[in-house]
């Protein structure tokens, strides 16, 4: 697929809308340092200006975000050739937005990666160069490289490899390391090797792997989490001595030094955070709701409950537009904010399935360069439903 992000250095994310982090550098420059000269762009494509080494999501894009009209606000099918694919339980595992590009990825439990960039008109596999490791995993996150064009990380449970990186926008990939059963992945941006790496492993108490060589090894940091912060699986590095993980039972914890944890935040939270344009960390509740931290992860407080964003079995994303607003998954509607969380409203038309849930709505992905909100969800059953991906169109300009 064409059209991988050409951005500048540092940002760790996930979703499509998933966690970005980042230290800015123009074209050329070297990554990991700090610089907001011309072309600092967010995920979104919107100037930014992050602090060097303290993680904040800004991407360099090469062609400027296309003055597109916003389709339609209905929300349609955009499962396209994906749909009744074989798969397994947690078939549609994720939807994820290039930020640089109109490409969107689709992750299909044992069928591998698949993008689209006619909107979910078709489907195209990706991994599908010569010597290509084969994923098969179930999807948990996508990890956008913001200083090299067509680079990216996906981690996955269940079958195959917990960690794959990509070159080339996903013509290729090739496992990293011997991780297995991975919630998430996330990457230390403020370093230009990209050497440091946290992986979430599903399910698991006291145990947390990190790599320091780019993934070539991992090494358990886990053994002094505490037990009673139940399953630690979603992951933000933000420098290799400011690693935060998150729990499903004790909330959010930080080591400067990869050993010693300390509580950062009492509520529980699932894979996977949204590191904003400015810095901001909004880290989802495992019973729902939103958390964040305006402090770089040193404390994290709940702005909103189970009631604005419902919880979801399995994985939920925050988005950012490029003007900085975020936007939830709600019950019957998308919900904004414009104030990190402190208020919110109800946006487009009624969601085409509720939030939610077992079998509910997740996301939601945004594609600034097409103006398009992606909503997915998967059930147990042995093929992609129908219906497993609805976009609707969304002017952030005039919305």
């Amino acid at each position: 697929m064409a059209g991988g992000p050409n951005t500048s250095a540092g940002s760790t994310t996930g979703s499509g809308g998933g966690t970005a982090g980042s230290a800015n550098t123009s074209d050329g420059g070297t990554a990991g340092s700090a610089d907001t000269s011309d072309g600092a762009v967010n995920a979104s494509g919107e100037a930014g200006s992050p602090e060097a080494g303290v993680g904040s999501l800004s991407f360099r894009c090469t062609d400027p975000t296309p003055n597109r009209t916003a389709p339609s606000a209905a929300w349609v099918n955009a499962t396209g050739n994906l749909a009744n694919m074989a798969s397994e339980c947690g078939n549609l595992g994720l939807v994820s937005a290039n930020p640089c590009s109109a490409m969107i990825i689709a992750g299909v439990a044992k069928a591998g990666l698949w993008g689209t960039e006619d909107g979910g008109k078709t489907w195209s596999k990706l991994g599908s160069g010569a010597g290509s490791a084969v994923i098969t995993n179930r999807i948990s996150a996508v990890v956008y490289d913001p200083a090299h064009p067509g680079t990216f990380w996906e981690s996955g449970i269940y079958n195959g490899g917990g960690v794959y990186k990509t070159t080339n926008n996903g013509a290729t990939f090739e496992q990293l390391g011997n991780v297995t059963h991975t919630d998430s992945i996330s990457v230390d941006f403020s370093d230009p090797e990209r050497k440091t790496l946290l992986a979430g492993p599903h399910e698991a108490t006291s145990k947390l792997f990190r790599s320091t060589d780019a993934g070539k090894t991992w090494t358990d940091i886990g053994k002094t989490l505490p037990a009673s912060a139940g399953y630690c699986t979603a992951t933000q590095v933000l420098s290799a001595t400011n690693l935060l993980v998150g729990c499903v039972g004790g909330g959010v914890y930080r080591a400067t030094d990869g050993n010693t944890w300390s509580s950062v935040g009492s509520k529980g939270v699932i894979p996977q955070p949204l590191l904003a344009g400015d810095g901001t960390i909004y880290w989802p509740g495992s019973q729902g709701g939103l958390h964040v931290s305006t402090d770089h992860g040193q404390h994290f407080a709940q702005v909103a409950d189970g009631n604005v964003a419902p919880g979801v079995v399995g994985t939920v994303y925050p988005a950012e537009l490029p003007d900085g607003r975020i936007v939830v998954i709600g019950k019957d509607h998308l919900q904004i904010s414009s104030d990190k969380g402190a208020t919110w409203k109800s946006i487009g038309e009624p969601l085409p399935y509720p939030g939610g849930g077992y079998n509910g709505a997740r996301g939601p992905a945004y594609s600034a360069p097409t103006k398009t909100f992606y909503i997915w969800r998967w059930d147990c059953g042995n093929n992609v439903l129908p219906d497993a991906i609805m976009s609707a169109g969304f002017d952030y300009t005039k919305e």
